[in-house]
């Protein structure tokens, strides 16, 4: 496919033609350069898709969403771009490493189906792109389920939101976090780029990992993450009423009788010094070169009848840049304890010698303390009767 062409005048212009206000900051756009697309097309694409994701994504014109293990484990979370009622683009990360790759996964269940796989990442290239000012606002419905699993669904009472894309362009806006949160994800001809300020790859993993938004295999560890400990429920990624799909029955059974007490969450690392201020949020603190990390640990409060130290989860994935800041599974008995329902402390210092429940890390021989945020999604999960 020839890649778009646009002078460096017009661009500026189309730009600022996206914004709602003068004021507004400019969107800013990432190549994601570990996605993939697969393309599926053919007259029983939509009815083969339907049985096999586990949210559809045809009302809000694409989106996210995932295909599960018949043990209702994750094995890919993926966009689902619909071009034609008979072709869609689904961007996906398959590494060589990857126990089930979207394409080799899907391939058995076409039986009799008049479906075909075509890979197609040679000729598009995917971005996220955030700070997007949309004409019109979805709004969010909330449903929960048992001991704290929740749905997240989206609407646009006023008509879906123009993504403001160019004719060879596709795109649709991704709403895991708000609309504000990381805007949209767009697919461009290989080798052009989208409007919007180009920034770099690791900024955009910065930005959802502050959000707290996993993403790929090694956050959503294949064959073993659960749906709702990853969050997809509150991120409006799995649809807990729609037909049948793989991994429904345990999913849904989840949804309705099982406790989820683990969450993937939004962390970060901050050195064990007396004199250092204790985090309030997720910036990111100093720069540490990321090491081996693994297991988070619980260290109960000085008036607990119980000291032995216990596990809390592992830390999932740090950035590339900061490494202060990342993703950790934990579990959120310990997390509520040690940083949502327990009094702020003014320093490292009393922190450390005030009796408070702690969470810590290892990582290449140095103990650091892990601070927990909520995250935008699942903040707002918490709001909704039960």
């Amino acid at each position: 496919m020839r890649p778009l062409t646009t002078c460096h005048r017009c661009r500026g212009l189309i730009a600022q033609s996206r914004q709602a206000s003068s004021s507004a900051p400019a969107a800013q756009a990432a190549r994601l350069s570990r996605k993939s697309v697969l393309e599926i097309s053919g007259p029983d694409t939509q009815k083969f898709l339907k049985g096999l994701t586990c949210k559809d994504v045809e009302p809000i014109q694409g989106g996210y969403s995932g295909f599960l293990n018949a043990s209702g484990r994750v094995l890919h979370d993926v966009f689902i771009f619909p071009v034609q009622p008979d072709r869609y683009l689904i961007t996906h990360e398959s590494p060589p490493n990857h126990p089930a790759p979207l394409q080799k996964y899907l391939q058995p269940f076409k039986l009799r189906s008049k479906v075909r796989f075509k890979d197609v990442s040679a000729e598009w290239d995917a971005w996220g792109m955030w700070g997007v000012e949309a004409g019109s606002k979805p709004e969010r419905k909330w449903k929960a389920g048992s001991l704290g699993a929740a749905e997240a669904s989206w609407s646009w009472p006023d008509g879906i939101a123009d993504l403001g894309l160019r004719s060879q362009e596709v795109g649709c806006w991704d709403l895991r976090a708000g609309v504000d949160g990381l805007g949209q994800q767009i697919l461009v001809p290989a080798g052009s780029e989208p409007l919007g300020t180009i920034s770099s790859e690791s900024d955009y993993h910065l930005n959802r990992m502050r959000l707290g938004i996993p993403e790929g295999p090694q956050e959503l560890v294949s064959e073993a993450a659960l749906p709702m400990e990853s969050c997809m429920d509150v991120h409006g990624g799995v649809d807990f009423r729609k037909g049948c799909y793989v991994g429904q029955e345990l999913t849904v059974r989840t949804y309705h009788t099982g406790a989820t007490r683990k969450r993937i969450l939004p962390i970060s690392l901050f050195p064990l010094r007396s004199d250092s201020a204790l985090p309030a949020d997720l910036s990111p603190g100093e720069a540490l070169t990321p090491g081996t990390f693994g297991e988070v640990t619980y260290h109960p409060p000085a008036s607990s009848s119980t000291k032995k130290p216990k596990s809390a989860g592992k830390i999932l994935s740090l950035h590339d840049t900061y490494g202060s800041v990342g993703l950790g599974l934990l579990r959120l008995e310990m997390v509520e304890r040690t940083w949502w329902n327990q009094a702020p402390c003014a320093s490292v210092d009393e922190w450390l010698n005030g009796g408070s429940a702690r969470l810590t890390t290892v990582m290449s021989g140095t103990e650091y303390g892990v601070y927990v945020g909520k995250a935008e999604a699942y903040a707002a999960s918490l709001g909704i009767d039960p």
